[in-house]
Parts: structure tokens; C-alpha cells; sequence
């Protein structure tokens, strides 16, 4: 197995297809300095060290690398490690690496603060998190027990000494006994002791993804479900410092405190108590696009924090280690903190390794003893982080001097196209560059470059044409990070201004086809479709359905694409891709999209009723789904029409048809299941068409030349066909592929009274025919010209979409080629759906058939499930009562008659109802 297909199916199989879908699934086989060396897939380059390409690394680990990738003085340091061979697992023992490393970084922080730290390590940034939590609500808690000691001993005090009784001399609780007082006052302290404290973090915060810290993380691109309750937690949204300081008051709660003077006399006191244990912040917000927290508002926050005796913890685990040219990104603030956070560039890149520092005057010295961790502490970690904050601190001035520069020349790019860059925001290294979501005309592309999708894109194409990697930010994914390490210069920073200009070009001018030109490469490995994630429909939020004054109904047409080049018209945009493209680029993004609208248009009947129809598209071809029912996948494509009926269903459709592979991979519509609304295949008059085009030729035809062939017999339409033509032909042969003749025998038996029917598994058994009908639901063509009889004239109906003839066959003189199951638009009517490449004015009779039952709000579906003769009677007689007619397609010749009606068939048909 691979490398991609194993990190697939047995790492992160949804990150394994959002990288192959941008064409970010890259292995890179060694990093040094600024640049990681990339794999090569299939054995291209010499295979000595070093032939793969260079990229430029923008990422770094999510600035983890400040130093740069294996940075010589670190693994020299790493090296020593091994070579004095120091004990990795020397639990419960004193580390000398720990300690040095915790006394360095409570001398770097101090000198900042002016306090002394306790410092508690750990492997992960959420580790540190974690932590923080946890100290905070230990403390929180071991000072509400404190308090309630101290009030204890006060009511022992004042019975004691016989003043339980007396009142309070002054204060808010003068007049009332001293007793009354202090005992409402304990059974406050000990209903706030049993109410789980509160922890505080800001809007579009990232504190990490275990339970704690992901309840402080406010991301909102991960799915609810995968948020695990923790800890109560309250967010600010506003930002502005009064409503900080003041964004708790309700919690405050109030209580009463008694003190004897000098002769004996209590007096009361108000205490406000609070069940807030910790406000988080980071100094600047990296994942959510990186913004700066404003100084007023780290101020309010510690007041806020005074003002609930709650502790104050700056996050500066991506921000700090001075990446952003000070030591704490905090310090320009001019404001402290109570616990600092650290980890990422800590660990130079090389170690895994987080700390915890804590204010010495606020740290719970038995937290140490009952917090631990298999391998925290470790002397292998804290030796590389002592040896990564030398390297910080020595390169603050050239963090400040290369992150102005490169910020400058960001800039510049974000002025030079404004329609195309919001804005360049950040401090030192670490920035980010937030790009305006794109308005493309259509609406597949305004589905590809998404607000999801855009940051992935614009990774892939600056990785595959500049060879510079950077990602989006995690939570503001249309913001491109760029945390270069240390060790960039002016040339790379050239290089980096140059590439975003590029793509900031393209993306003014609109040229979608070169931006995303990176996706249409053939992807690597094996394919595994996404996970359905329930979203039961009462738990969606209430889409309001336009109210339409004019009363015109809405349906609601779902269609798959038929060929990969169908993109041609359904994104007009990347028109200019070639068939291979268009292949490759499916392939890549199979999975990632959702059904989405395609166009609206109102249709009227020839009794000038109207009807809006709602395109929507199921993205997926015909091939795709074929491939996946072999491969057992039907769920995944099951699921991905059904998100386009909950599409539907949300825009207000009352009918809604399943065109293409979309009615097949559902059962014939059967696991739509829906109770207001009617669902349809369509193919009902699908089939209609086709029969009323036989039944004329049949009738018109002599002895020997009724003699029909039928490929795809046990579909749904060719199933149908058989039990309508049998009637009126000499003979019928039931043709399948190898290995269909037992489910071929079960219909030729259900005929057998009708005409000759005999089956056959092989396509050459038509060259007897004179009439062709197929109906398969192959990606591919099934019947080409060897397969049909060159001495006597032939009639070929193809009614599959894609097509079932190959286009050899419509060049045979002998053979006249029709596309059926086309219906003509009343009167001039010629809308124009993308994707479907019919001549003006003519549609898909499935998608006829979705529309003609808007037209009548009462009348059941014909199509829903298996078709039956009587279903494709009224599907026909709905199209009369509206005026649609079925269109002959003879290579580019259309040819509309009224449907047939003659005295032998309304006989047979009336035995059929």
C-alpha cells in the first residue's frame, strides 16, 4: 500500500481528501532552513539525496519553526543528547534540563513582568492549555474553601463570645445579627463552591482542540457534534473595554462580611465573590486570520479579571518566543498576565515541549505534585528549548527588521489589487493576508471557491507554480498564513511578494482557469468517500423560503454531470481546460462538493400556467458513479443527492426531479423519501417518448421488419419499453451484457404472451434488428457499428444520457441515429440550463416531466419507483394537456410532431389502464 492510500484510509482520511482535492497531497523528505526538500511521485529525479525540488516553508509547523527546519545549533544540542546518552524516562527523579529550562524562562518572562514563575511543562500546546484550566480552577476553588474557613471560624468567633446575636453596628448589614450575617454568607461561599467556575475567552479564539480547550476555541468551521462539552465557559463578542470590564456583573455574587473593632463592636462589609476562575486571550489571534487583540482590550481584560478575582492567561503558544519581534507579543500592551502560555517555536522546531508559567504568588504548589505527564519533563526537550530561547532571544531585532520588510511587501501587493487582498494584518512573523471571496458567474465555481475552499486553492497554486508553501489560517481559512522562520531574506521575501501578486492578479482579473489549473493533474492513490455527518432536518437552521406574491409554484430539478466536460458548460469559466482536464479536476475534488443551485427559470404551459424550475447540481459524473456502485460506495453517492433534495426542500420546491445517475443511484427515486413533496425520475415520459416514436415506425414497417432489439431490458426504462413495444413488434430480443441472462429471462417470461421474446448476452444478437432501442445506465458507449446489421436499413433509439451509441454508428448510412426522451418547450420558450447541450427550446424529458407536474399541484408522480405502463401513459397524457411534444434528434436536425394517436393503440392502451 502507498503512502497516500495509507495515510487515507488509516491517518486522517478527511484531511488525506481535502489535500488531494487542492492538490496539496504532497510528501516532503527533508527540511533545511527555510526549505523543505519535496518527494517526487513515481521515481521522477535521479534518487540521490537532494533531487527532489526545493519549497520555500511559509508554514512552518504553524510557527513552529522560527528557527528554520534542523537548525545546526539545535541539532548539535539534540546530537549531544545522544551521544552523552541522557535518560529519556527518569520519572520521579530531579531533572537538571527541566529545571534550567523552567528558571530561564521565568528570568526572560520576569523581565517583562517583574514576577517570578512557576513553570509547568508539558509535550503540546493544548497540553498548556489544559494545564491552565486545570490550575485555574484549583485555585478558584482552593480560594472560595480559604474564604469559607475564614467565615467558619468568624461564627465560631462571634458565639463564642456571645456576640452571635448582636447586631452589626454599621456597613450594608447594620441592624442584623452578626450570626444571620456570616451564616447567609457561608451558604453563598458554598452554593458558588459546588457551581462549576466559569472560564472566559474572546470571540474567534484558538486555545486548541482537546475537551477544555476546544471549549475556549471558537471555531466556526468545525462541526457542532465535535465539540465535546467541557468546562463552562462564557465568550466576549465585543471587544470594546467597557464592555469587557463589565461583561460579568450578573455573575458577581455578593456577600457579607462581620469585623469586631478595637472594643468589641461588629461591623459589616461587602465581598463580591465570583464563579469566574480564568480569562484566556491570545495577544494576537493566529488561526482566526490573524488579528490583533487592541491593547485597551488586553487592559479591560485585566480588569476584568481583578474584578472577579479571577486569573488572567495570555496564550502566546503561536505568538510568542518572540516571533513577532518581542519575547511576549503581549508586551507592547504594557499590560501582565497571570499564566503565560508557550509552546510551538519552544521546541525549535525539533522537540515537543509546551509550558505553563504561573504568577509564584498565585501558583498551588500541590499542582505539581498531582499534575503530571509520562513525558513532560524530559531532558532531551528542555535542553533544545533552553537552546531555541538563546536563538529567540538574540534574534529579536532581525524578527522585527525581516517581518517589516516582508509585511511592506505584502502590503504593497494588497494596493496594487484591492478587489482582489482585504488586508495584510499581523506584527513580525507572524502575518497573515486575508483575500476577498471571488464572485464568479457560475455557480460551480461559486461553490469551489468557497470561503471553505478559497486559502486551500490559492496553497495549491503557489505551491505548484512559485514552489512556496503556505496554508490558510485554521478558522478564517479565506487568510493565507505566512510564518517564515528567522533565517528569510530579501530574495525569498521577493519571491514570496511575487507569487501572492500573481494569484492576487489572477484573481482581480477573473481567470479562474489558470489560478485553479493545479487541480486539473491526474491525483495519486486510492479514493475514499466522505463520512455522512446526520444533520437531521429539525436541527437545521430555518432557511425563510421567498415568499412569491405571484403565487408561481417552484420545482426542483437535480442533475449529475453526464461527461467531465460538461464543466465547459456548467462553469463557462474554464472553458479553455481540455477533456483531460476536466477528468482530472472531477477526480481530484470528488467528495468536496455540495449539490448546489445552478440556475432558475420560469416556465409556462401552452395553457399559460407557470412554473419557476430550480437546476441543482449533484456533483458527480456519470463514471463516478459507476465506479463507485462497483466499489460498494452507493451510500456515499445515495447521501450526496440526498443533500440536493434537502437543497431543494429548503428553497421551497414542491416537486422535485432526479435526473441522470441520480434516480439510479437512488432506487429509482425509492430512498427519497418525502412526505409534502412529490419526487419523480421523469422517466415516465422518457419512456413515452421512446414509445411514441416505435409504435409509428413499427406500424409503418412491413413483415420482417419489426423485429426490435433492446439493451438494457432490466433497467427501469428498458424494462418498461419491452412491456409497451412487445405488442406491436414480431419479435423481441432482450439483449444485456455477459452474465444478465438469468434477470433478462424474468422479463422475457412476463412478455411471453405478447410476442417472441429471447434473450441474449451478447451485443452482436442486434445485427438482426432493424429497430435498436437501449437504455443502459453505462458512462460509456455500449453499441458500436459491428454490432449492427449493414444490409438492411436500422432505427436506433438511444435514450441514455450519456449516450449509449458510439458516434462512429451515426455515420453508417444505413442507420438512422435518434436521440429520444427529448420533449419541445411550448410556444418560443428556450431557456438555457448549463450542462445540458440541447438545441434551443428542446429539454430532457425528465426534467419536462418535473416541470409539467408543477403545473399540476394534485396529480401524482408517474416516475417514483418502478415504472409501470400505465405511469408512462400518463406521463404523456400530462404533456398533452400542457402542450409539450416529443423532439426527434437526428444528428443536428430536430423534428417535433404531435404525440401519435391511432384506433389499434388507444385499444391496447386502454387495456393497459
Amino acid at each position: 500500500m502507498s503512502a497516500d492510500s495509507a495515510f487515507a484510509r488509516h491517518t486522517r482520511p478527511e484531511l488525506a481528501r481535502l489535500l488531494r482535492a487542492m492538490h496539496l497531497d504532497v510528501t516532503y523528505r527533508a527540511g533545511r532552513g527555510d526549505h523543505l526538500t519535496l518527494e517526487l511521485p513515481d521515481g521522477d529525479g535521479d534518487g540521490a539525496a537532494g533531487a527532489g525540488e526545493q519549497v520555500l516553508d511559509l508554514v512552518g509547523g504553524a510557527g513552529s519553526s522560527l528557527f528554520g527546519h534542523n537548525h545546526p545549533a539545535l541539532v548539535e544540542v539534540a546530537r549531544g543528547c545522544f551521544d552523552e546518552q541522557i535518560p529519556f524516562n527518569a520519572q520521579g527523579s530531579v531533572r537538571p534540563g527541566a529545571a534550567e529550562l523552567a528558571r530561564r524562562l521565568s528570568e526572560t518572562v520576569g523581565a517583562t513582568t517583574g514576577a517570578d514563575y512557576v513553570v509547568t511543562l508539558g509535550c503540546t500546546g493544548a497540553d498548556a492549555v489544559e494545564a491552565a484550566v486545570k490550575h485555574a480552577t484549583v485555585a478558584h476553588r482552593r480560594h472560595l474553601g480559604a474564604l469559607q474557613e475564614e467565615f467558619e471560624t468568624l461564627l465560631r468567633r462571634v458565639r463564642r463570645d456571645g456576640t452571635a446575636d448582636v447586631p452589626c453596628a454599621s456597613g450594608p448589614a447594620a441592624g442584623r445579627p452578626c450570626a444571620e450575617v456570616l451564616d447567609e454568607a457561608l451558604d453563598r461561599i458554598a452554593a458558588l463552591r459546588r457551581t462549576d467556575p466559569v472560564l472566559v475567552s474572546l470571540r474567534n479564539a484558538f486555545h486548541g482542540k482537546t475537551a477544555a480547550a476546544g471549549t475556549l476555541t471558537h471555531g466556526g468551521n468545525v462541526p457542532e457534534d465535535l465539540h465535546v462539552p467541557g468546562p463552562r465557559h462564557r465568550r466576549l463578542h465585543d471587544w470594546t473595554p467597557d464592555a469587557v470590564v463589565t461583561a460579568l456583573d450578573a455573575e458577581l455574587v455578593q456577600v457579607h462580611s462581620v469585623t469586631p473593632d478595637a472594643d468589641g463592636v461588629p461591623h459589616s462589609a461587602v465581598l463580591h465573590l465570583s464563579p469566574v476562575a480564568a480569562c484566556f486571550a491570545e495577544p494576537i489571534q493566529g488561526e482566526s486570520g490573524v488579528h490583533e487583540v487592541p491593547a485597551e482590550t488586553l487592559a479591560a481584560l485585566r480588569e476584568l479579571a481583578d474584578r472577579h478575582g479571577a486569573a488572567l492567561v495570555f496564550d502566546e503558544i503561536q505568538c510568542g518566543m518572540g516571533r513577532t519581534g518581542t519575547f511576549l507579543a503581549s508586551e507592547p500592551s504594557g499590560v501582565a498576565a497571570d499564566y503565560y502560555l508557550l509552546s510551538k517555536s519552544l521546541g525549535g522546531g525539533l522537540a515537543k515541549v509546551s509550558a505553563m508559567l504561573v504568577a509564584e504568588d498565585r501558583y498551588v504548589p500541590e499542582f505539581g505534585r498531582h499534575h503530571t505527564s509520562t513525558f513532560a519533563d524530559d531532558d532531551f526537550s528542555s535542553r533544545i528549548a533552553t537552546a531555541a530561547l538563546d536563538l529567540a532571544l538574540s534574534w529579536r531585532e532581525r524578527i522585527t527588521e525581516v517581518g517589516t520588510l516582508l509585511r511592506d511587501r505584502l502590503a504593497e501587493v494588497a494596493g496594487r489589487w484591492p478587489d482582489a487582498v482585504a488586508e495584510v494584518r499581523g506584527r513580525g512573523l507572524l502575518l497573515g493576508v486575508e483575500f476577498r471571496l471571488p464572485n464568479p458567474e457560475s455557480g460551480m465555481l461559486r461553490e469551489v471557491l468557497d470561503s471553505e475552499s478559497l486559502g486551500y486553492l490559492i496553497a495549491g497554486r503557489i505551491l505548484h507554480t512559485h514552489r512556496i508553501r503556505v496554508i490558510p489560517t485554521l478558522s478564517a481559512p479565506a487568510t493565507v498564513r505566512v510564518q517564515p522562520s528567522a533565517l528569510l531574506g530579501p530574495a525569498e521575501v521577493d519571491r514570496v511578494a511575487a507569487a501572492f501578486d500573481e494569484v492576487a492578479g489572477l484573481l482581480s482579473r477573473g481567470d479562474y482557469a489558470t489560478l485553479m489549473e493545479h487541480l486539473a493533474v491526474p491525483p495519486r492513490g486510492g479514493w475514499q468517500p466522505p463520512q455522512h455527518v446526520p444533520l437531521p432536518r429539525r436541527d437545521r437552521p430555518a432557511l425563510s423560503v421567498a415568499a412569491r406574491p405571484d403565487g408561481v409554484p417552484r420545482v426542483a430539478f437535480l442533475a449529475n454531470l453526464d461527461v467531465p466536460t460538461t464543466l465547459w458548460s456548467m462553469a463557462p469559466e474554464l472553458a479553455g481546460w481540455s477533456d483531460r482536464q476536466c477528468t482530472a479536476a472531477l477526480d481530484r475534488i470528488q467528495g468536496e462538493l455540495d449539490p448546489f443551485e445552478v440556475v432558475r427559470h420560469r416556465i409556462t404551459s401552452e395553457e399559460g400556467r407557470t412554473v419557476e424550475v430550480v437546476m441543482i447540481a449533484v456533483p458527480f459524473t456519470a463514471a463516478q458513479a459507476n465506479a463507485a456502485l462497483r466499489a460498494g460506495q452507493g451510500g456515499w453517492l445515495r447521501r450526496s443527492v440526498l443533500d440536493g433534495v434537502e437543497l431543494a426542500v429548503s428553497l421551497g420546491a414542491g416537486v422535485i426531479g432526479l435526473g441522470g445517475h441520480t434516480s439510479i443511484v437512488t432506487n429509482a427515486a425509492r430512498d427519497v423519501v418525502e412526505n409534502d413533496v412529490r419526487v419523480t425520475s421523469g422517466n415516465s415520459l422518457t419512456a413515452a417518448c421512446a414509445y411514441d416514436l416505435l409504435r409509428l415506425t413499427l406500424a409503418e414497417a412491413g413483415a420482417g421488419e419489426r423485429r426490435v432489439g433492446l439493451v438494457g431490458g432490466i433497467g427501469n426504462i428498458g424494462a418498461v419499453m419491452a412491456e409497451l413495444v412487445a405488442p406491436h413488434c414480431e419479435s423481441l430480443v432482450l439483449v444485456g451484457r455477459p452474465g444478465s441472462g438469468r434477470r433478462l429471462s424474468v422479463v422475457a417470461d412476463r412478455l411471453g404472451g405478447l410476442t417472441d421474446v429471447s434473450v441474449a448476452d451478447d451485443l452482436d444478437a442486434l445485427r438482426d434488428c432493424p429497430i435498436v432501442v437501449s437504455a443502459t445506465n453505462s458512462s460509456d458507449p455500449v453499441i458500436a457499428p459491428h454490432h449492427l446489421g449493414r444490409d438492411q436499413k436500422v432505427l436506433v433509439c438511444d435514450l441514455a444520457v450519456p449516450g449509449d451509441v458510439h458516434p462512429a454508428v451515426a455515420g453508417l448510412s444505413n442507420v438512422t441515429l435518434v436521440s429520444g426522451g427529448r420533449i419541445q418547450l411550448p410556444g418560443v420558450q428556450t431557456p438555457r440550463f448549463p450542462g445540458i447541450t440541447l438545441p434551443p427550446g428542446i429539454l430532457y424529458s425528465c426534467l419536462a416531466e418535473t416541470i409539467l407536474l408543477g403545473f399540476e399541484p394534485t396529480t401524482p408522480s408517474p416516475s417514483y419507483g418502478g415504472l409501470t405502463s400505465a405511469g408512462v401513459l400518463a406521463a404523456r397524457d400530462l404533456a398533452v394537456r400542457h402542450g409539450f411534444h416529443p423532439a426527434r434528434i437526428v444528428s443536428d436536425d430536430v423534428s417535433v410532431r404531435p404525440w401519435v394517436d391511432d384506433q389499434l393503440s388507444t385499444a391496447f392502451e386502454e387495456d393497459i389502464r
